[in-house]
């Protein structure tokens, strides 16, 4: 498969290609159909986020290892299943949520996963959907979403969820 990753810092990101993923245990291969680039990828690339007044947090001192594949706003199709996997069958066409925690700690056992000090997240800590496939760690990260257009639906695993929690947090959803 064919993968644009960061192989060096804030340098412009190298076509690769490398297998394509198997799936074990409950993993999900999805063929990307589409990915979002978002403002963050910009960040990321650069190996850095500036923090305003001279500051920056570093990604490498925040566990991040290269090469890596951006991407984070994918959607595609499932295309292959570990022995384990459940709850979605082949040829479904899926979003995938990218704030994925590593299900282990008490943060993530509480249902906290996107504030988990060691985070699993797609395109940012492993690989994401700047690829042909990206492997997803299970079914239960992938969501239908429904008639809009696949290119559109992407921006919905960052931006999408950015603005619904915004108007959550401010009482400001329809129901």
């Amino acid at each position: 498969m064919r993968s644009y990753q960061i192989v060096d810092w804030d340098k412009p990101l190298a076509l690769k290609e490398q297998p394509t993923p198997e799936p074990r245990g409950v993993e999900v291969l999805l063929k990307v159909d589409a990915c979002g680039v978002c403002h963050s990828d910009l960040h990321i690339r650069s190996g850095y986020f500036d923090m305003g007044q001279g500051e920056r947090t570093y990604l490498a001192k925040m566990g991040a290892e290269l090469p890596m594949t951006l991407g984070h706003e994918t959607v595609g199709e499932v295309v292959g299943l570990g022995p384990e996997a459940d709850g979605i069958t082949m040829g479904e066409k899926c979003i995938a949520f990218p704030w994925i925690g590593c299900g282990r700690c008490q943060t993530c056992l509480n249902g906290d996963e996107t504030c988990c000090n060691s985070p699993k997240f797609l395109g940012t800590r492993v690989d994401g959907g700047y690829s042909d496939y990206v492997l997803i760690p299970d079914a239960k990260y992938l969501f239908d979403y429904g008639n809009i257009p696949t290119d559109h639906a992407a921006t919905f695993a960052c931006a999408g969820i950015t603005a619904y929690g915004a108007l959550k947090k401010c009482g400001r959803l329809l129901t």
